[in-house]
């Protein structure tokens, strides 16, 4: 059993651990921030390539999406090309093959 809390005495008191979490924890998540990495590669097949062999190399990264990755030519950045499909599946995971794959999707691929 926990000892009640007993103030040591003045005019600020702390409040209990407890009480200060219950009124900083926020239910919104918390903010998050994207890495922007420019490359230079000629054309849209190596650079969906490139793209793979990245995320390859970062899927033990948790604080990588690596099945949100896209790919924009440098002067049309609005118009991205996706790396992966991303489809959500019945168990709720994302399929990790190539976007615009032929056949059904599979989570267990290594993206």
């Amino acid at each position: 059993m926990i000892p009640p809390y007993e103030p040591l005495g003045g005019i600020f008191v702390p409040l209990p651990r407890a009480a200060v979490l219950a009124f900083t924890e926020s239910t919104e998540p918390p903010p998050r921030h994207v890495i922007h990495l420019p490359v230079a590669v000629p054309d849209l097949a190596g650079a969906l390539d490139l793209a793979r062999t990245l995320a390859q190399s970062l899927t033990s990264t948790p604080q990588v999406d690596v099945a949100g990755i896209t790919v924009s030519a440098e002067d049309a950045q609005h118009v991205r090309h996706w790396v992966f499909c991303d489809r959500i599946m019945p168990d709720r995971r994302r399929c990790a093959r190539k976007a615009d794959h032929v056949g059904t999707c599979l989570p267990t691929d290594s993206p």
